[in-house]
């Protein structure tokens, strides 16, 4: 597919069909201002509620339901509670199928160096008032109630600057958050290849948002590329998502509500291949 920039998702249904239509087809979503609306307090996110709708009669007719998040896997899936699912958490780092919890190897590696960076930044963050999580593999800094934005990420780049072999790190900025992970290349586009490939599918949908969607959305288009599997990529075009992120997708929407608005869509479409197959 020759990417031209995101055409809107609900002028475009008629090309997504023959997708969902395939015997193997797997949907893989962020949760995070995909599914979730962003609140002030990450801890009070909630799935959207078109999304619980769907959600739980899409894993019954589709090959593959994933969620990958940046939250740590146990988070997402208590959060979610909707059995069949499987829970990526950590941007790749560990899975939650059917209950059993394993992480991916190699995902530790970087623990020491993550934890040389805390030190260095957790002073300026909870100096600044600023939410942070330490998620084991990698650790988030919400910057969504800082008391002065501009300040706040300008002493935590400077507080970066300091910390020896930072630059051995993925150290980046999202929407209104600052990410540190190890570099282990485990990433959410690791996990959309290793979720398509261990499921067998003919096709998937992938839609996300935000930073670390970008790496998502390039497995994507790579696949795309290569074959034969087919791949389509949605944006959740709202505030503060990233134009890398834009500029990969095929498709996009304007808020979690259209997101939860397609995935009805696509119940509903799933639903009425499986009269047609009876």
């Amino acid at each position: 597919m020759t990417n031209i920039g995101p055409q809107p998702l609900f002028d475009h249904l008629d090309d997504v069909a023959p997708l969902v239509a395939g015997p193997r087809f797997g949907l893989v979503l962020d949760y995070d201002g995909t599914l979730s609306d962003f609140v002030s307090a990450s801890d009070e996110a909630v799935l959207h509620p078109a999304a619980a709708e769907a959600l739980p009669s899409l894993v019954r007719q589709l090959s593959l339901v994933a969620v990958v998040s940046g939250r740590g896997g146990r988070n997402v899936a208590k959060r979610m509670n909707i059995d069949g699912i499987i829970y990526v958490g950590n941007h790749g780092a560990e899975y939650i199928s059917d209950g059993e919890y394993r992480v991916v190897d190699g995902a530790g590696e970087a623990r020491d160096r993550i934890d040389a960076v805390l030190k260095h930044v957790i002073p300026v963050a909870e100096d600044e008032g600023l939410f942070w999580e330490d998620k084991g593999f990698s650790v988030t800094i919400h910057t969504r109630k800082a008391r002065d934005l501009e300040k706040a990420e300008r002493r935590l780049e400077s507080a970066l600057e300091t910390v020896p072999e930072v630059d051995t790190l993925d150290v980046f900025w999202g929407n209104l958050v600052l990410e540190i992970r190890g570099r282990t290349g485990l990433h959410k586009g690791h996990a959309v290849r290793a979720l398509a490939r261990d499921h067998s599918l003919e096709s998937l949908i992938f839609i996300g948002d935000d930073t670390t969607d970008i790496d998502g959305m390039r497995a994507v288009r790579d696949i795309q590329n290569d074959g034969p599997l087919e791949a389509i990529g949605i944006v959740v075009n709202h505030d503060g998502t990233p134009q890398g992120l834009i500029d990969l997708a095929d498709y996009s929407v304007s808020s979690v509500s259209e997101v939860g608005k397609f995935l009805l869509w696509l119940d509903e479409s799933a639903s009425q291949r499986r009269k047609l197959i009876r």
